[in-house]
């Protein structure tokens, strides 16, 4: 399993940095052109992006561009490797609950909200 060490994360730094605002000013961004900056970053493939984006859940700056591009990575729905911390970062037992889509929900609007309290 690949992890986010911390040469990764400094080499990454100014890529994570744009999309972190860029979630922050706009609550979204192309999650296709994080993960192509990201992978010419640390030349590497799509398998092994997965499983540094799940291990990007444990280190709070970077947290919610990391959840992001684990619900827009795929057009076609969250892959099956994400499915798992997704349902953990929504508080549901797992990815396919039917309270999910309200507790996704719930989840972002306490992120935007934050927002807005820190702008105070």
């Amino acid at each position: 399993m690949y992890r986010l060490t911390t040469r990764r994360l400094q080499k990454a730094k100014d890529v994570l940095e744009k999309y972190r605002t860029l979630l922050r000013a706009k609550l979204a961004f192309d999650a296709g052109q994080l993960e192509h900056e990201l992978r010419q970053c640390w030349d590497l493939g799509y398998q092994e992006l997965k499983d540094i984006m799940a291990d990007m859940l444990r280190h709070e700056r970077y947290r919610h561009v990391a959840i992001y591009y684990m619900e827009h990575s795929n057009c076609t729905g969250v892959v099956s490797e994400f499915q798992s911390p997704l349902a953990k970062v929504y508080g549901i037992r797992g990815y396919f609950d039917p309270d999910r889509q309200k507790k996704q929900q719930e989840f972002w609007a306490a992120f935007q909200k934050g927002l807005n309290q820190s702008d105070l």
